[in-house]
This record gives C-alpha cells, structure tokens and sequence, in this order.
C-alpha cells in the first residue's frame, strides 16, 4: 500500500470529503436507486452510508497506491488514473455485491457484479480525470514539491527525513534514517534519481551516503570504509573514491 496511515485519516476527515460523503448518502438514501426504495428508511441509510465512505476509502487508497507504485512509473499520469479506476472498480463492485446481499439479501432487483461494474467504472474513470485536471491547473506555489518528496512518501512517516544511507537488497533499497530503517521495493537508480536535492554521495555501486550520515571514513592498506553515524561501515570503491577526494570529504576526515 502506498497511502500511508496518516494520509488516509486525513483524507476521512476532511471536511470536504466528509461534507460530499454525507450529501451523496443523503442523496441516496431519499432518492434510493437500484431497487432500495422498498426497505425501511433506517437500513437504507445504513447501507448508502456503507456504499458512499467504502468507495471513498477504497478510492483514494487505489488510485493514489496506482500513482505511486514504481511498477506503474513507465506510464504517464493519465494511464496511471486509468490503472487505478479500473482496479477500484473492479474490487468496488465486489464489495457493493456484498453489502447488497448482507442487506437485502438476493433480491431480483438488485443488480448483480457486472452491471454494478459497468455502473462504477465509467464514474471512477471520470472522478480520477477529474482530480488529476485540478492537480495540473493547481497553481505552481501550490504544486512545487523538492524532487525527493516524491522517495519520501514511499517511508513510514515515523522514520522522518533524516537519512543516513541507502544500500541496494536484491530488488529492494533499504533506507536508514536517524529514526530507523525500511525496505523499498524499487530500482537502486531510481532512488538516487530522486534524491537528486539532499546532500550525499554515492560511493559504491550498492551504496548511498548522506553527508550528514557520515561520522568517520578509515583507511586500511587500499581499502577506504564510509562510518555511519548509526554506526555501520560502507566500502567506499575506486570509481567514487575521486569524487570524495574532490569534494574534500577525505580531507576532512584526514
């Protein structure tokens, strides 16, 4: 998943969210679509209050995980809104089946899970255009993000912004900050790409240093080893050594 816990209590209780939930359950509840309008006022409340905030769940939570999977970051922001209303719709109207048989059983009016995908897809297509026209018209002030915000969404908010190195792991990079460290299924170049704002450098092949991340460099016979501040011990190789040398971290460390 790639919304995180914070983001996704902030997005339920946003007042506008909140306010178009509750008007959108209101709306259906008196207008009850689908063959609902044959159960008691209180149960049909109850199902549309279900049906509005589980799609509003679900929603953010897809197409927001679409837009920052790495595997989704070949296609443009278009495609990705695609992707992601597609899926929801698709697992949307599993859930919508679901409620309608916990509510009202098999009821021959109600719509079975193609026709409620067929219903869902076009409308979450539609919303996901929607967002993403608002976001590119948003003015710059607004939408201006450093290029690492972008790898910082992928962490736990509680390992904050404070790196000290990234190391590759097979298909993954493993992140260590001040506060601790996590694993992120994503290409090692591309980390770096992203990182292209903090201050480090990259000192192997595997390994990533954040220039507040160094606390000692040591020298063995012709090996060079980078110390963490949280205590680990990086090889430094041939190829990045120069750039050290020339940005006087050796120097500095002498």
């Amino acid at each position: 998943m790639y919304l995180t816990l914070r983001e996704l209590q902030e997005m339920i209780f946003d007042k506008r969210v909140l306010a178009i939930c509750v008007t959108a359950t209101f709306v259906c509840t008196i207008a009850a679509p689908f063959g609902t309008g044959a159960t008691a006022l209180p149960m049909r409340a109850l199902y549309w209050t279900a049906c509005i905030f589980s799609a509003m769940v679900l929603s953010n939570l897809i197409i927001t995980s679409a837009h920052r999977s790495p595997r989704l970051d070949v296609l443009p922001n278009w495609a990705k809104n695609l992707v992601g209303a597609l899926v929801f719709a698709a697992i949307y109207a599993g859930v919508l089946v679901a409620l309608t048989r916990l509510f009202f059983g098999n009821a021959p009016s109600i719509p079975g899970y193609v026709e409620l995908f067929l219903y869902s897809a076009p409308i979450a297509i539609a919303v996901a255009f929607v967002v993403e026209l608002f976001r590119e018209n948003a003015p710059d002030q607004q939408r201006a993000t450093s290029p690492s915000d972008r790898f910082f969404k992928r962490l736990k908010p509680a390992l904050g912004r404070d790196l000290i190195c990234l190391s590759m792991q097979d298909h993954y990079v493993e992140v260590r900050t001040a506060l601790g460290a996590q694993l992120v299924l994503m290409r090692f170049a591309d980390a770096l790409e992203e990182l292209t704002d903090q201050p480090g450098w990259r000192i192997h092949r595997s390994h990533w240093v954040a220039e507040a991340g160094v606390a000692d460099i040591k020298r063995d016979g012709g090996k060079t080893m980078v110390v963490t501040t949280d205590g680990a011990e990086l090889p430094v190789s041939r190829t990045y050594l120069p750039t050290l040398r020339d940005d006087g971290v050796l120097k500095r460390f002498s």
